[in-house]
């Protein structure tokens, strides 16, 4: 049964109160006959609703209910009493929930009193679960405060480590250069160039990272270019008239599992043409590509085409033939790539591989 207050000025309103409100069973309905015992009574039991005699002795409805919500009670307030000018407005502006008039029958007067009880009820009921929704809802906005503050540190926290990498790798790209100027052997000098070429596609790809607001993937119409104008800056000079073209649909972007082994196949591929493709002074064109494929959605072509003459021997796949190309093959095969060569015209060596899933791995090499 839920508790209520009744306070009241006369015993005659107490026993038709009892005999209307507690038949039901609905109500525990206790009586004060003075609002210090109301007060009293008020801070040992927790009464779902208090109805207050505007006439009550000690005080009345107006000075009641200024002092009940100044103590911080909340509950709410029915005020009973004759409909008098003033009386009615006073008493909401007081603080009460309802006035009903005294002036009606017995039955209908307790009739509507009951009604107004479960109004109040329900009305309180229903506040409650408003504050309870509203401390909740700012309980996950200071949740969602926290976890966007966190993602923001660990994005900073990745950014320094792709910061740091990259730093590294130049750091060793640089040793590598110390050690080309130290030695006079032509093959020690190629096979390190060829070491800082493949360190600086990876180090690129860092840099585009820690630059990008996406920490997670490259775009690739932004990588390829730069990678094929870092290699077309390492030609001889008998090679200046031979131009690196990029080709890359503008939507392409890569995880970093995907993007490292294309940086260095499509570096080997350009090496490779420059070194076998073409005779000193010859004017060619080297055009690297990614394009989604047209007929297998889901898939990626990576392509590198030449249109010079390059020995059969040099883009064996299959047997490796060189350092370079044994790469190319392992690489492939890391992204689930199909290599293939054809010959039309120019030389293209292509791989089509699956475009990675967002949250997909690959193992490393």
């Amino acid at each position: 049964m839920i508790p209520v207050l009744f306070v009241v000025r006369d015993m005659k309103m107490c026993e038709r109160a009892h005999h209307f409100l507690s038949k039901s069973g609905e109500f525990q309905v206790d009586f004060a006959f003075s609002t210090d015992d109301a007060f009293s009574m008020l801070e040992e039991t927790p009464y779902g609703v208090v109805i207050a005699d505007y006439l009550v002795p000690g005080s009345n409805g107006d000075a009641f209910l200024e002092t009940l919500r100044a103590r911080g009670y909340a509950t709410p307030v029915i005020i009973v009493g004759q409909d008098a000018e003033g009386i009615v407005v006073d008493a909401i502006n007081k603080g009460a929930d309802y006035f009903l008039h005294s002036s009606v029958d017995t039955f209908q007067f307790y009739a509507e009193l009951n009604h107004l009880i479960k109004k109040a009820l329900s009305h309180q009921s229903t506040e409650e679960s408003l504050r309870k929704t509203q401390e909740q809802m700012r309980s996950i906005e200071r949740q969602a405060e926290g976890l966007e503050s966190s993602l923001q540190e660990k994005d900073i926290l990745i950014k320094e480590v792709h910061h740091r990498v990259k730093n590294n790798l130049q750091l060793i790209s640089s040793i590598l250069k110390m050690h080309s100027y130290r030695t006079e052997d032509e093959e020690t000098k190629e096979i390190l160039e060829n070491c800082r070429n493949r360190i600086f596609s990876m180090a690129m790809i860092h840099e585009h990272l820690y630059r990008s607001d996406n920490l997670a993937e490259v775009r690739m119409a932004d990588y390829i270019p730069r990678l094929a104008a870092h290699l077309s800056s390492q030609r001889p000079d008998d090679l200046q008239s031979v131009e690196i073209l990029t080709r890359c649909d503008p939507d392409i972007t890569l995880d970093i599992d995907t993007c490292i082994p294309c940086g260095i196949i499509i570096n080997e591929l350009i090496t490779n043409a420059l070194k076998y493709a073409y005779v000193p002074g010859r004017r060619g064109e080297v055009v690297v590509s990614l394009q989604h494929v047209a007929n297998r959605p889901g898939y990626l072509r990576l392509e590198v085409a030449n249109d010079g003459e390059i020995p059969e021997d040099a883009i064996d796949l299959d047997t490796g033939s060189t350092l370079g190309m044994q790469l190319v093959s392992s690489l492939m095969a890391q992204i689930d790539g199909e290599p293939e060569v054809r010959q039309e015209g120019s030389l293209c060596i292509s791989v089509t591989f699956p475009e990675p899933r967002p949250g997909a791995s690959k193992k490393g090499f």
